[in-house]
């Protein structure tokens, strides 16, 4: 496992708690939970791609 590995894996994991933590303030503040989660279900695609690109521009350098 080299370092862009590591980023990726890094971002992965910050990102999905990440995307989920607003559902989760809502549920707890007892809001409605349906339109966090479907905003926050939105931005994964963009997630993915920022994930995606950090990988490959890191294969790129080595």
């Amino acid at each position: 496992m080299d370092k862009s590995d590591l980023v990726f894996w890094a971002f992965v994991a910050v990102a999905v708690p990440g995307l989920a933590l607003p559902t989760a303030i809502a549920w707890w503040k007892g809001r409605a939970v349906v339109p966090i989660a479907l905003l926050s279900v939105a931005f994964w695609p963009a997630a993915l791609v920022v994930a995606l690109r950090l990988k490959q521009r890191g294969s790129d350098r080595v």
